[in-house]
């Protein structure tokens, strides 16, 4: 079934967000074309997308990707699980 691609301003809000996200949203919505078929546009893609624009927003203040707790420090992977999980289907493959 095919859903519309979520706005912006329909992300900021499901994130509770009041800032302009418009150069995440823009970055992450060409990131995800390019890596997936996504014509039609389907809901798994749109949950892709809302997680995709949240990490993208939570790391902007983790430039490094490392988070410091009482054990040292843990680097945060570069791709989201949640997020391979639900474009699994629609990843274009590359063939030789």
């Amino acid at each position: 079934m095919s859903v519309a691609v979520p706005t912006a301003s329909e992300i900021a809000s499901i994130l509770g967000r009041s800032e302009d996200i418009s150069a995440v949203y823009d970055a992450e919505v060409a990131a995800q074309a390019s890596r997936c078929r996504v014509d039609p546009y389907t809901a798994p893609l749109a949950a892709a997308l809302v997680r995709r624009v949240s990490r993208a927003l939570a790391m902007k203040n983790l430039p490094l990707a490392v988070l410091t707790d009482e054990a040292g420090f843990t680097r945060l992977g570069s791709q989201d699980p949640e997020v391979r999980r639900l474009e699994a289907p629609y990843r274009r493959v590359v063939m030789g």
